[in-house]
């Protein structure tokens, strides 16, 4: 069992790691560029309203200026916490099917139970594989999200008018 655990971790890492460097990917190309532009027009907010306008047209306009960018963040947390969902539903599943397998007569029997343990090794196996594939159209889907808000959200706007993700916001 030792053993299969360790392969479990091992597998687990792997894919760990292939999250990890997708998320600081986006994080670096998409994610801070559109922080530079929240705060790029926040600024310009000041400059076209500072002096003469009301503070909360300012406020107003730095809140559309956030936007983006916040919610960037939460479309790509919201898409990771699925993604490990899913992981985590995949497995166990498998796990709950190896123990579906074990009978009080095959406890003993240490070739029965290694064979339970292959088969569970696999389905995780198999688990671990199709959410390595997921991870891409997951990333397409984070940076589909991200083009339509910047164009939809931050533009220095001091109309008040709120927008979001697909009209919501």
């Amino acid at each position: 069992m030792a053993d299969l655990q360790s392969k479990v971790t091992q597998l687990t890492s792997q894919i760990e790691g292939q999250l990890t460097t997708m998320v600081d990917e986006i994080e670096k190309q998409k994610l801070r560029p559109m922080g530079r532009n929240m705060h790029s027009c926040i600024v310009s907010c000041y400059d076209k309203i500072g002096k003469s306008g009301r503070k909360e047209q300012i406020e107003q306009c730095a809140q559309n200026c956030q936007m983006p960018y916040q919610q960037a963040g939460q479309v790509t947390q919201q898409e990771i916490g699925n993604f490990q969902n899913r992981l985590q539903n995949g497995m166990m599943q498998c796990q709950n099917d190896a123990q579906a397998m074990v009978t009080p007569d095959m406890q003993g029997d240490e070739k029965k139970m290694r064979q339970v343990e292959n088969n569970l090794f696999k389905c995780i196996e198999g688990a671990v594989g199709k959410s390595k594939a997921e991870l891409g159209p997951m990333r397409q889907r984070i940076e589909s999200r991200m083009v339509l808000e910047s164009s939809n959200g931050a533009g220095g706007g001091d109309s008040g008018e709120k927008k979001g993700w697909f009209g919501r916001g």
